[in-house]
Parts: structure tokens; C-alpha cells; sequence
């Protein structure tokens, strides 16, 4: 039997609805999308533009929606996004038949998503939506860290030195293309630049690349991504020897404090501060001398000599024998360090082995706001760790994104962050006459990264957080009383009411990253800086609270 086929004419005319609005249907996402952005107050998107002569800018209400739409397809390319103006029909619903390149599209984001951008109120404002159709309990809330890269690689990263060699690098540049013909006298050009007094020059003065010393910029109002390499190379030596000032300030504080409890003979447990080894060796070889010594007078007062297999009269003990022993390596220690400060090679360990170098803090010449994070699956990254706080019923409340590689930090922040976007939240649950108790937090719930004893005894709504591999002495009686509060919560996790709670972590939370990374593509930001971070995660995280919201059938209106 012969199968049929329709036939397939490239030639013949192909006609189309004369209206493009046809060819997306009532019930599509774009058309959600533009009621609601058509509701919210945008005046604060209207500000980011500057006034001025020429033909009239895009509508910022519809590059909101653009953006939205946009995000929710999983394009985030302001040149693939202006690809699909005029390709796509949704995209060109969106535009209103308008097609914006791609310049405009990466200053209206950068302008919105930067740091005092209007991208927080528009979130809020799409939060009292969803909230004034019923959704936005705050009865279960999770929150969880999720590393997202940064648009740098972990390649250039460098060192405090590597970062003052490329300085140097910059400025004999700008004194080569700068110096000829300059007034320098007596020196190189660029070699007296930034000196005050007697040695300064003027003509150094002029050519030398601003921030290139030992004070570096601070962030520039644009953001990382229009920096120049000479001002991020400064930015990021600021930061390394700001760190690092900071770090040596700490630790003679504590070494401070160690040596004065030394002498005061309460030494606290652990090892003691390098800076101060050898002053403590010596102590402890003081009162070692001195102990045999007392022991030794108590002896010859007594006419008799020490009984059995005891040290001689007049030899040192095995505890000040220890103690030189001690301050024989501590100063040997310090003498080491001495050598590598001043880049003389230190003799290394037996077998003749070079003693490796210890870790290096280091900044980024790409994004100085980035940090080399550990990620379970790509191992060692260049990233920034996003924060994300979502209710039980799906809906992402204010998100953050910080710096540090591990969760532990952010259960203030995170506290902070519910707290915000709970006034939207109840606000919206008031429009629609719904039970104030939607809008009061509940429990909130951690994984085990966020697990400390400060964090717990927090002030704020209940939490539980996951207790990892803390030893609970157990076990309990319903009269027990639980002195440590990580023991008080181990036992709050094993009940039948924290377990039924605990159970919507997971769920919650990495259900909740695994949507957004998922839909919108975000594994990677687009843009670089701390600030600009934040904007990009807001404006993912709003895009899925307005899908959510189209997904559950609310009206906008």
C-alpha cells in the first residue's frame, strides 16, 4: 500500500494574517507579561533615560516587558534578544513591532539592575500582585546558596604581587608614550608621579594613570563592565592590600592579647600566634629555670639531695629542656619568614624539598567583585554565591548575592530579606481581604551550610537548620533541658513536627534553583560587579514570580 503525503510548494505565495497580534493566542505568556508590567508603576524605569535632542527613546515600560519576556525564553544576549525582534512574533508582540537594537537593550539593564536601580520596587510591586491573588505564605520559607558564575575567568586571577608587576607594567607604558619630549628632569618619566614635597613632578603628575597607586578606585558608577584594565588591575590591588592590612591588624591584636594572658599564666588552649612565638617560648623557658631553681634551693635548704633517678643539682629539667627545644624552633621559624619577606630562599625541609608557599588571596582583573568559589559539580569557579528565599507555594521573595563562598554568614541577611518583602506580601493580602496570618513568617528553613550556634540564637521567627554531623548527646526526656541551643535544634529536627517541616526544604529551595537556572538560564551572570549581580538575580527571580503567577491563572488587574 502506497502512503500518501501532503505536497510541499516552496513557490506558491505564502499568506499570512495581516495582523501579527493573530499569530500569538490570547492565552500566550506575552500577553501576561504586558498586563502585568502595564500595571505596575514604572516612573522610577522612566528616570533612568536623559533627556535630550534627536528622535524619541524606547518606551521604558516596554523594555521592561521585553527584558521579562525574554529572561522567561531563556535568552539573556541583548544581540540575541534584538535577533529575535525580528524573528520571533511573541518577541515582536512584546515590542509593540518595534525593533531595539542591541546597545539599547544592554544600557537599559545595566541602568536598571545597577546599584539604587528601580529593579527592587518593580519586584515588590509584582509581590503585591501575586499576594493579592492568594499566593505569598509565609507560614514555610526556604533559603539556600547557589554559586552562579561570574563573566570572568578564574585565569585572571593574581596575586598581590602579580597585581603590582602589572601596575608597573601599565605605568612604564604610559611613561614610554608619555615621555617624550617630557620635562622631566633627573629622573624617569612617570618615576615621581603621586609624590608630595620636594620630589614631586609635575610633568609625572600629568602622565601618571590615575589609581594606579597604592590607594586604588572604588567601583565605578557604571559597573565593571565599562572599566578600564588599568582602573580593575587598581581596584583590585586596593582591595588585596586593604584585606591584607586589615588581617595583619587582627592578628597582632590577638597576639596581643595571647602574650598578656601568657604572662598573666592563663594561656588559652591551641596553638599560639606566630608573631609572638618566640616571646612565649621564652617565657616558658623563664619559668621552667625558674621552677628548677626553686626546687633546687628547696633541696639544699634541706641538707639532702633529690631521691631517686631525679635530675642533678644544677641541670635543667625535661620541661625547660622542652622549652629551649621550643624557642630553638621559633626562632628558627622567625628567622625563615624574615628571609622570605625580604626574597632571600629559606632553607627547606629535610631531603633537601623546597617548603611549598602557602595560598595566596587573590582579585580578579576581570571582575574584581568576584571570588574563586568551590561548586559540587565544576569543582574550583570564578562566582559569586546568589541567595534565594522562596515560600512553600513557589513564589521567590527578595534575593541577595554575596561574596563569600560559604552560606554561613547569611541567615541575618536572609531574616532581613523576608522581613522586606513581607510588607509587600501583606499588604497585598490586605487588598484582597485575605487572613493576616498569610503575611506573618513561620519557620524558616536552612540546609546544614547555614548551621552555627550564633545562628541559631538569632533573634526573629522560628528556624530549623539541618545539623550536618553535630553529636547530639541524647537522649531526651519531655523534661530535658538543652544547654547548648545545637543540641536544642538537633532535637527539634528529629520530631515528627520538624521532620513534616524540614521535609519542604529541598523541594522549596533547590526545586526553586533548578526552575530559575532552568528557565532563564542563569548559570552565568551577564553582567560584572556585586551590584549589577544583585540586579541580574532580581530581575530573574521576578520574571519567574510573574510565570508563576501566569501558570496559577491569576488576573493581573
Amino acid at each position: 500500500m502506497v502512503r500518501q503525503f501532503k505536497p510541499v510548494d516552496r513557490d506558491q505565495p505564502m499568506m499570512l494574517p495581516e495582523d501579527m497580534r493573530l499569530w500569538v493566542g490570547k492565552d500566550h505568556l506575552v500577553w501576561f507579561v504586558i498586563d502585568v508590567v502595564g500595571e505596575l508603576d514604572v516612573s522610577g524605569l522612566e528616570r533612568l533615560g536623559k533627556p535630550g535632542r534627536g528622535r524619541p527613546g524606547y518606551d521604558p515600560r516596554m523594555l521592561a516587558v521585553l527584558l521579562v519576556y525574554a529572561y522567561l525564553q531563556g535568552v539573556r544576549s541583548s544581540r540575541r534578544i534584538e535577533e529575535r525582534c525580528r524573528t520571533d512574533a511573541a518577541f515582536r508582540v512584546a515590542t509593540g513591532n518595534q525593533v531595539p537594537d542591541h546597545a539599547t537593550i544592554a544600557r537599559f539593564r545595566a541602568a536598571a539592575a545597577g546599584e539604587g536601580g528601580p529593579l527592587e520596587d518593580l519586584f515588590l510591586q509584582v509581590l503585591f500582585v501575586l499576594a493579592a491573588a492568594g499566593l505569598g505564605r509565609l507560614d514555610v520559607v526556604s533559603v539556600d546558596g547557589s554559586k552562579i558564575w561570574a563573566s570572568a575567568s578564574k585565569q585572571a586571577n593574581r596575586t598581590e604581587g602579580g597585581l603590582r608587576r602589572l601596575a608597573r607594567k601599565v605605568l612604564d607604558d604610559a611613561a614610554r608614550c608619555d615621555g617624550q619630549g617630557c620635562g622631566c628632569a633627573g629622573h624617569g618619566h612617570g618615576d615621581a608621579a603621586g609624590l608630595a614635597g620636594p620630589g614631586s613632578c609635575s610633568c609625572c603628575d600629568g602622565g601618571m594613570l590615575p589609581g594606579l597607586g597604592l590607594d586604588g578606585p572604588a567601583v565605578p558608577a557604571g559597573g565593571w563592565g565599562g572599566a578600564s584594565r588599568a582602573r580593575r588591575i587598581a581596584a583590585g590591588l586596593a582591595d588585596l592590600e586593604a584585606a591584607r592590612l586589615a588581617n595583619e591588624a587582627a592578628r597582632r591584636a590577638a597576639a596581643r592579647e595571647y602574650l598578656a594572658a601568657a604572662r598573666d599564666g592563663r594561656a588559652p588552649r591551641g596553638g599560639v600566634p606566630a608573631a609572638i612565638a618566640v616571646e612565649v617560648a621564652e617565657l616558658r623557658l623563664e619559668r621552667a629555670a625558674a621552677a628548677d631553681a626553686g626546687t633546687d634551693a628547696r633541696y639544699a635548704a634541706a641538707g639532702r639531695g633529690k631521691p631517686g633517678r631525679r635530675r642533678k643539682h644544677g641541670q635543667e629539667s625535661a620541661r625547660a629542656r622542652l622549652a629551649r627545644e621550643q624557642l630553638a624552633r621559633a626562632a628558627a621559624a622567625r628567622r625563615a619568614r624574615e628571609r622570605e619577606a625580604a626574597g632571600q630562599e629559606g632553607e627547606g625541609p629535610a631531603g633537601g624539598k623546597k617548603r611549598e608557599k602557602p595560598p595566596e588571596p587573590v582579585r580578579n582583573i576581570t571582575d574584581p567583585d568576584s571570588r574563586v568559589m568551590h561548586c559540587t559539580l565544576r569543582g574550583v569557579v570564578q562566582a559569586y554565591n546568589g541567595q534565594a528565599r522562596r515560600t512553600r507555594d513557589g513564589v521567590f521573595l527578595l534575593p541577595q548575592v554575596t561574596q563569600d563562598g560559604n552560606d554561613a554568614a547569611q541567615v541575618a541577611t536572609a531574616i532581613a530579606g523576608i522581613e522586606a518583602s513581607r510588607a509587600a506580601l501583606a499588604a497585598g493580602h490586605a487588598a484582597a481581604g485575605l487572613p493576616s496570618a498569610w503575611s506573618r513568617p513561620g519557620t524558616i528553613l536552612f540546609d546544614n551550610g547555614f548551621f552555627s550556634k550564633a545562628n541559631i540564637e538569632l533573634p526573629g521567627p522560628d528556624r530549623l537548620i539541618g545539623t550536618g554531623n553535630w553529636k547530639d548527646p541524647g537522649p531526651h526526656g519531655p523534661g530535658c533541658r538543652h544547654e547548648d541551643p545545637r543540641d536544642q535544634m538537633h532535637h527539634n529536627l528529629a520530631t515528627r513536627q520538624g521532620q513534616d517541616l524540614y521535609r519542604n526544604r529541598a523541594p522549596v529551595s533547590e526545586g526553586g534553583f533548578a526552575d530559575l537556572k532552568e528557565r532563564t538560564g542563569l548559570r552565568q551572570f551577564s553582567m560584572r560587579g556585586l551590584p549589577k549581580a544583585g540586579g541580574e538575580l532580581l530581575l530573574a527571580m521576578l520574571a519567574c514570580n510573574i510565570h508563576l503567577g501566569w501558570r496559577r491563572g491569576i488576573s493581573p488587574a
